[in-house]
């Protein structure tokens, strides 16, 4: 590679270098020719040290720049104007990014501070008063479902090999890195190299997390997603293994399940970066506090809240629909509409649903659980709804018997067809049986290994003798 090339003229400039003696000969004569080459010498090795800073993406970013692209790779604006092309006549593959070729990502355009006039303040001013709600809320995946960058918040490894993503293409490839406190991902197209910061986390890492980047006011993905299991960098989902996509945008629709709030300026993905609340807060489920806090403040005897609403004070169908705003199939905020969906409103109020998608596939992106929980006997012949599984408040993650106790508050354990084999440990796990984590060709990304499709849990309960054989094998070992 080029790159290499320029390291070797340095090593060659220092080979065959000889040290000068102070006098030719006894008669103290200067060596001439020594100190010729010893200034050839320091002159080959400043040029080579030149083309290496040329290169060096740590020296070139505190310059404001990137790596200049080489003469062989094509670059074309995309007939959108949205985003650059990058390719190479030979390859098939190709580089997407919203800046061009040689620049950086434009530094993030806030707003500065102004009025919220949605009236959402995040969870954190929920703490005065309800401290123990809050202590043990923000170890949840709702509120971990979206937070800053942080290299102690990044999941993934930044060192150590691990941090490479290969490719199916051998002269492209990815590698996750830190420097001076900041996450990158560093791309390898040919021999060219650029970085994109990750800057925001995008999902709480129960299964994965990913990352996004600002380009002035500009809201993009980054192409490698962190897997938990099996602890590997993957391309994110729907990306094609080999392209290098920085430019796809995040829309309004995106914040709206992975945020409390933030102001949507433009199509498609320009937002005030001041603005975002994240994570999914108290506010999404009883609505904006400013009104609360501001009333409670100035009444600071009145015990009885005021402008905030219990979720399950509402008709089990509003209930739901305030789940819903993210647990329903695949839909999008009508226009301008993003975060105007407030407790005890209709869901179909303020969502268009999408066509073509089948809300009773199990897909992480249809984000379908309360669909496929319609589908169940238990909530037909019921009145059950989310919360009587499910504590928002506190982080039950993979508390399979915490789980199972619930449904024994409806369910006789004589009444189990494995009661008699499974004994005591049945009341420890109902959900692997009634409830199997299964892939989904509904979700699925592409590696160097092939496609991957991530287990997902199945909120359709019901009797799956397939789940069933798999746990009764699993107790046994």
């Amino acid at each position: 590679m080029k790159r290499n090339l320029f390291l070797l003229v340095a090593v060659i400039a220092g080979i065959g270098v000889f040290y000068l003696s102070r006098d030719d000969s006894d008669n103290g004569t200067v060596d001439v020719a020594a100190l010729a080459r010893e200034r050839a010498r320091k002159e080959a090795a400043a040029e080579a040290n030149a083309i290496a800073n040329q290169l060096d993406l740590s020296v070139l970013a505190k310059q404001g720049k990137s790596q200049p692209l080489p003469e062989y790779l094509a670059s074309d604006v995309d007939p959108s104007g949205r985003f650059w092309l990058v390719g190479n006549p030979e390859s098939e593959f190709g580089v997407e990014i919203p800046f061009e070729p040689g620049n950086l990502p434009a530094a993030m355009e806030g707003r500065g501070t102004r009025p919220n006039k949605a009236g959402f303040l995040g969870a954190d001013s929920c703490q005065e008063c309800h401290a123990d709600k809050y202590d043990s809320f923000v170890e949840t995946a709702h509120h971990r479902t979206s937070r800053i960058a942080n290299l102690d918040e990044i999941s993934g490894p930044l060192s150590g090999g691990k941090n490479r993503m290969r490719t199916l293409h051998p002269e492209i490839g990815f590698e996750m890195l830190e420097r001076d406190e900041v996450a990158y991902q560093r791309v390898s197209f040919f021999d060219w190299q650029f970085e994109v910061p990750m800057q925001l986390i995008m999902g709480s890492s129960k299964m994965a997390e990913t990352y996004l980047y600002w380009h002035g006011d500009r809201l993009f993905q980054l192409n490698c997603t962190y897997l938990s299991e099996p602890d590997a960098w993957i391309n994110s989902p729907g990306y094609l293994d080999g392209d290098a996509a920085y430019a796809r945008p995040i829309q309004s629709g995106c914040l709206d399940c992975h945020t409390t709030y933030a102001a949507f300026e433009k199509d498609p993905n320009h937002f005030d970066p001041d603005s975002l609340i994240l994570g999914v807060s108290c506010e999404r489920c009883h609505g904006p506090g400013q009104q609360h806090v501001d009333y409670h403040h100035s009444h600071p005897n009145d015990k009885k809240s005021q402008f905030m609403v219990v979720p399950s004070k509402l008709s089990r169908e509003r209930e739901m629909d305030v789940c819903g705003q993210c647990h329903t199939g695949d839909k999008a905020p009508k226009a301008a509409e993003a975060f105007g969906f407030r407790p005890g409103d209709r869901l179909e109020d303020h969502y268009d649903e999408l066509e073509g998608h089948d809300d009773s596939a199990n897909s992480v992106h249809t984000s379908n659980q309360i669909a496929r929980l319609a589908l169940s006997t238990c909530f037909k012949e019921s009145e059950m709804a989310c919360v009587q599984c499910h504590d928002p408040h506190k982080n039950e993650r993979g508390l399979s018997q915490v789980f199972s106790q619930r449904c024994l508050k409806c369910h006789q354990e004589e009444h189990c067809g494995m009661q008699e084999e499974l004994g005591p440990k049945l009341s420890e796990n109902c959900i692997d049986c009634h409830m199997p984590k299964r892939a989904t060709a509904n979700l699925r990304v592409e590696t160097i290994g092939g496609q991957v499709f991530p287990p997902l849990r199945d909120h359709y309960i019901r009797v799956d003798k397939e789940a069933t054989g798999k746990y009764l094998d699993s107790i046994k070992q």
